[in-house]
């Protein structure tokens, strides 16, 4: 746990990294879905868990963010769609930490895979024949909250970036 103090640190970090960043691509890396029981009926319960890695180079950083979703009816599990999708981003940094790189993820990279995996939960759900998923948005009061006090903004360059 970061004290408040390192925590605005890392934000200011990753604020200098979301200036020097851009986005070269978002791909999935897989995807698994398993139908475990088509007895139950909707509404289901639905958990998701993410496990997100980082893996940073001399002028590029990887995001890969795993998404387990599981839709339960009581306590058994229904079904279960499993997926990793991956974004690549370039800089032009001469040092990136692993720490400026993992807290950048958690607010602007979640932000920018998350309506992805949103579609693509959904579609598949309908494709296993069961309602479509919606997953939440990602509460993003804090994100915004951190832009509108230019804590975290972003370039206006060649690249597209806004």
């Amino acid at each position: 746990m970061q004290t408040p103090a390192e925590y605005t640190e890392s934000l200011r970090l990753a604020s200098v990294l979301h200036e020097a960043a851009y986005l070269q691509g978002i791909r999935l890396n897989s995807l698994e879905a398993k139908v475990l029981d088509r007895k139950p009926d909707p509404p289901y319960s639905v958990v998701t868990e993410l496990r997100p890695s980082v893996s940073v180079g001399a002028k590029s950083i990887t995001f890969a963010v795993q998404y387990e979703v599981r839709a339960l009816a009581d306590e058994d599990e229904v079904f279960r769609i499993a997926c990793e999708f991956q974004a690549g981003y370039e800089h032009d940094l001469d040092n990136v930490t692993e720490s400026m790189a993992s807290t950048y993820g958690d607010v602007i990279v979640l932000a920018t895979l998350h309506p992805y995996v949103r579609e693509l939960v959904h579609r598949v759900s309908s494709d296993l024949g069961f309602p479509g998923l919606f997953l939440d948005n990602l509460d993003s009061k804090d994100l915004f909250r951190l832009l509108s006090e230019e804590k975290i903004k972003k370039r206006n360059d060649e690249h597209g970036a806004v």
